[in-house]
């Protein structure tokens, strides 16, 4: 067996640890979608371990991690712990002392981490040495859907539209600052710079003309050393679309359509209170709705994604044309405002649970190792 359901009263319950937080930009934003599953995961069947990342990784857990209340406190009370693995299950140790509560093993990973340094493939790394079955996509996926270059031309091999644009390092940048930034002229103003790892549009910049452009690449690279430089589009709109993996086969969610007034959708659209709004369904053509599931279910496909993901287009009006802006490895909230009206939250819970376990039952099945006599046969190295 992978997991194993332990007996509470009558009941037979699954040990859920939902890890959120971590060393991103994206901290707060990953402990409200956090104390959103928490309210709709089903407590009949799952016993739910909090696990919060603080921003230097550490994990702490204790009694008060689902609470909004508790994150507004400069301190809570809490217990570090560390992880680690025994006959394939596991286990969270106290780095001091710890309630005996936390010391039952745990049987999967749900992860509610955004952004680069946790949901760019360095958990998923994490949990796959320790053997724990881990609800979302493996390493390699992970790390390719967050570095934006790297998908873009991933998804322009797929014959998918990606808007025009380039990148620059920061060692090139500093290296010569104007042959740096020449790479950009064919692309032509105004263009949107973006950190190419990060997500909830931090670090964005629109540029209207080469002293602009300077001032968002020099803003840019104080989140990162690589960016990414988009010919920014004049009139357009905004759709996004989930996809859930179940059962090996992928399910497309409803298409939303973003109304925003700003000129681009900024981090308080998002998340603060603001004039944007959102229409799901999507009022749109039959034809533009075929399109956009196809190509998302042709991108999850092709990346061999896990969990459920969340792709964002853009409709340029002008040429009627349809561009992939980007993928979300595990977007906020899970995205489950996208799929209310095909399955409840709990129940789109449920099945990144499934999924979890069953992927890692297949993977246990693979051989990773072997036995050898290379160690004794083997001539000793000189130093």
């Amino acid at each position: 067996m992978i997991y194993i359901k332990y007996r509470e009263g009558d009941i037979l319950k699954t040990r859920i640890g939902i890890i959120f937080g971590g060393n991103s930009v994206e901290h707060e934003i990953s402990i409200l979608s956090s104390i959103q599953v928490n309210y709709a995961i089903d407590a009949s069947k799952y016993d739910v371990y909090n696990i919060y990342m603080t921003k230097d990784g550490r994990f702490w857990v204790g009694e008060e991690l689902a609470d909004l209340e508790t994150f507004k406190k400069d301190h809570f009370k809490h217990y570090e712990v560390t992880f680690y693995s025994k006959k394939s299950r596991g286990y969270l140790k106290g780095v001091k002392r710890l309630p005996m509560k936390y010391k039952k093993s745990i049987d999967v990973i749900l992860p509610i981490v955004h952004g680069k340094n946790t949901e760019d493939g360095s958990l998923a790394g994490y949990f796959n040495i320790l053997n724990i079955p881990y609800a979302a996509s493996g390493v390699l996926v992970s790390s390719i859907i967050q570095n934006k270059r790297i998908t873009k031309m991933m998804l322009k091999d797929l014959g998918i539209n990606i808007i025009e644009y380039s990148s620059i390092t920061y060692s090139e940048y500093k290296n010569g600052e104007e042959k740096a930034l020449e790479k950009f002229k064919d692309l032509g103003f105004p263009v949107i710079v973006k950190p190419v790892s990060l997500g909830s549009s931090v670090g964005i910049k629109i540029a209207e003309n080469e002293d602009e452009l300077i001032e968002a690449v020099n803003y840019g690279f104080k989140y990162e050393d690589e960016l990414l430089v988009e010919k920014k589009l004049i009139k357009y709109k905004e759709y996004n679309q989930a996809v859930l993996e179940i059962e090996d086969e992928y399910f497309p969610s409803e298409i939303e359509e973003v109304i925003n007034f700003n000129p681009y959708l900024t981090f308080s659209d998002k998340y603060l209170p603001s004039k944007t709004k959102k229409e799901i369904p999507a009022q749109i053509t039959k034809e533009l709705k075929e399109l956009i599931t196809r190509i998302s279910l042709s991108t999850a496909n092709y990346f061999k994604t896990s969990g459920v993901i969340r792709i964002d287009y853009l409709y340029d009006e002008t040429n009627n044309v349809l561009y992939l802006n980007e993928i979300n490895a595990i977007p906020g909230s899970l995205s489950y405002y996208l799929f209310e009206t095909i399955l409840p939250f709990p129940v789109l819970i449920d099945n990144l649970i499934k999924i979890a376990i069953k992927n890692h039952y297949k993977n246990s099945l693979k051989l990773n190792s072997f036995k050898s006599n290379v160690l004794a046969t083997s001539r000793i190295l000189k130093k």
